[in-house]
């Protein structure tokens, strides 16, 4: 019983940490896992009990691309990612780089340094107005306008992931399973540099520098698409001649 009663502490004491740790910002939160993690560990060497963990860490090495990419899909995981993402942002200097991908709707621009995406619209009702600037009724009004064009339909839900990921599809019913391009089309050298953000005389160790930076922040897995993980990739050996 006594047992019992300490494991029910310890399971409700975690729960309260990791529930105050989810809302701090990711510079304390990385901070405290640590922490957790260390001591964790200085008690299995401690209690002689760390061979087990050695052990079951070999056996999921096997599979730790398929786990992370299931953790992907968990709301705290991805938070925990964005975390590093941003971190890693901070160390890394400022490049003021714009990408650009255009569709007939849509404009879409993505920051390098933040990760944040905007977009402007090209056609319809909304013309001339920025995505930042509509609520969400709109933006799917905006999804309905726009479903003749694969590449508005693909750039705008990736928008609508990203800021509104728990309520855009439950209101947009049918839309929400419109059919997405999963790769682009053609796309010109001037396309590419306009993706990836580079001038024309850009090296190649520039364009895979800007590609793997870009794909950090657009990878399905951090809260991007399949849509434009390709269309980044396209750029890539676009410009590579591949």
């Amino acid at each position: 019983m006594a047992r019992l009663l300490l494991l029910l502490g310890v399971g409700v004491g975690l729960f309260l940490v990791f529930r105050w740790l989810s809302s701090q910002p990711p510079r304390v939160y990385w901070q405290w896992i640590a922490v957790l993690l260390a001591a964790v560990l200085l008690i299995l060497v401690l209690t002689g009990r760390a061979h087990w963990l050695t052990a079951v860490i070999a056996a999921l090495l096997p599979f730790a691309r398929g786990l992370l990419a299931l953790l992907g899909h968990i709301p705290l995981f991805k938070r925990a990612l964005a975390g590093v993402d941003a971190l890693k942002s901070k160390s890394e200097p400022s490049s003021g780089q714009i990408s650009t991908v255009q569709s007939r709707y849509i404009r879409m621009t993505l920051n390098h340094d933040s990760g944040d995406i905007n977009g402007e619209v090209l056609a319809g009702q909304f013309t001339g107005r920025t995505l930042d600037q509509m609520d969400l009724e709109a933006l799917l009004q905006l999804l309905r306008e726009c479903q003749d064009d694969e590449e508005s339909v693909a750039l705008l839900q990736t928008y609508l992931e990203r800021k509104h990921a728990d309520t855009w599809q439950q209101q947009s019913g049918a839309q929400g399973q419109q059919r997405t391009p999963s790769t682009p089309g053609e796309m010109s050298r001037e396309e590419a540099l306009q993706i990836l953000g580079l001038s024309s005389d850009a090296s190649e160790a520039e364009i895979i520098e800007t590609h793997r930076r870009l794909m950090q922040k657009l990878h399905p897995d951090r809260g991007g698409s399949a849509y434009l993980a390709a269309t980044i990739n396209l750029a890539k050996d676009t410009l590579l001649g591949k």
